[in-house]
């Protein structure tokens, strides 16, 4: 399980001129670790960790998966509309699990929510929920499909510093289960001390990479 990019370009027309949104990118997650990516507005992280998902595709490079991607994203996109546990499950509907296949994951579904701290919160609706189990819910989901890699863009921007710390310790210990590379980018540097590892990035270039 681990997530390469491997001399990856990501450019894009604005107006007359090029802009570069990742030069020459070569970085690794590797299994069972914990990778922060740091940097201004504007560095290139959401670029890294877009292109890292499959949702650009770079100009030119490789990127190599070694296995499914789950998405951690800034805000939860929960739907109003649907219980706690249908969160989760919309996922296996969007893989295209229909009737008892489907019907069948609701206890996957229910260890995935005990997992993140949410036991028994399977029925609840969205406004029952505090912002922090909002983003519990949001880590569960994308665990469903057993991702070997997860992709975390900004989590905790919205929770205060204890919660942070909450969900970055949760993310630890999922990583470390599950054996998932697990890449988070964060403007939050008091969190770093959790990380394995911490790349800095500047004008679409990693300028470092540290030991946490």
């Amino acid at each position: 399980m681990s997530l390469t990019l491997d001399h990856v370009m990501l450019t894009y027309a604005d107006g007359e001129s090029t802009v570069t949104a990742l030069d020459d990118v070569s970085f690794t997650a590797p299994a069972c670790g914990m990778t922060a990516v740091v940097g201004e507005s504007g560095s290139g992280k959401s670029s890294l960790l877009s292109v890292a998902a499959g949702l650009l595709t770079p100009t030119s490079g490789r990127v190599c998966v070694d296995g499914e991607v789950g998405l951690i994203f800034q805000q939860a996109n929960l739907l109003g509309s649907l219980t706690v546990r249908d969160q989760l499950l919309i996922t296996d509907h969007i893989r295209g699990l229909r009737g008892r296949a489907l019907r069948g994951r609701n206890g996957h579904a229910d260890e995935l929510l005990e997992r993140v701290g949410l036991a028994g919160f399977g029925h609840r609706r969205m406004g029952q929920l505090s912002g922090g189990q909002r983003q519990r819910v949001n880590i569960a989901r994308a665990l469903m499909g057993a991702p070997a890699v997860l992709l975390a863009d900004e989590p905790t921007s919205a929770l205060d510093t204890a919660l942070a710390r909450e969900i970055v310790d949760l993310l630890a210990g999922i990583t470390r289960e599950t054996g998932a590379a697990t890449v988070m980018v964060t403007h939050d540097r008091s969190l770093l001390a959790a990380f394995d590892r911490v790349v800095e990035m500047r004008d679409g270039r990693i300028l470092e990479s540290l030991s946490a």
